[in-house]
This record gives structure tokens, sequence and C-alpha cells, in this order.
């Protein structure tokens, strides 16, 4: 007796589960990997802060993706974003921190 070979139907709905499997695991649930950045005073705490609160969602962003005008309203937009999907806000001591180093080296 000859073997049954799957055809070609049968492989694109195992293609296709396959895909939906690892399409699952990139929810929002799991934090993303991030390639490693340098940042402008990269020690500072503003610095610091974007490195850990930032890239839960996203890459971290460059202080110069912005002129220094836009960066307070980024990082409110970015805020309502983080409760939207349950990262909760960052504090409002560590925001102006934050805010106060994008602007210092964004772009002029």
């Amino acid at each position: 007796m000859r073997e049954k070979k799957p055809g070609r139907m049968g492989m694109k709905r195992v293609e296709l589960a396959l895909l939906a499997f690892l399409l699952a695991g990139c929810g929002a649930e799991t934090k993303k990997e991030v390639a490693v950045v340098t940042l402008p005073d990269q020690d500072s705490a503003g610095a610091q802060i974007l490195i850990s609160d930032c890239t839960e969602c996203h890459g971290a962003p460059q202080p110069s993706a912005h002129p220094a005008g836009e960066w307070a309203g980024v990082v409110r937009r970015m805020q309502n974003w983080r409760t939207t999907k349950g990262f909760g806000v960052i504090p409002e001591k560590d925001e102006a921190v934050l805010i106060r180093y994008l602007q210092e080296h964004s772009r002029q």
C-alpha cells in the first residue's frame, strides 16, 4: 500500500496553524525584546526612566526624534497608551524627569 501524503491544502492549514501559534505569542502581555541603544547621558535618571519604562511597549526613542516643544505631549500621549495597555502610568515625579531629559537632548 502506498502512503498517503498530505495534499497542498493540508500543508497550507499546517502552515497557517503554525503562523497563528507564533503570532499568538506577540501579545501586549509579554515584554518585547529591544535592541540596545546608545542614549545621550545614558547614566542620568531621565535616561534610566526612558530605558525602563518606555521600552515596555517599544524600543527606546532617541531624544532627537522630536523638538523640545513636542516631548511633553508625546509623553502624555504615551501615558494614556500605557494605561490602555495595563502598564500603569509613570509617576508624576518620574514623568517630569523624563520630559526634562528628552527636552534637554532633543532636536533643536
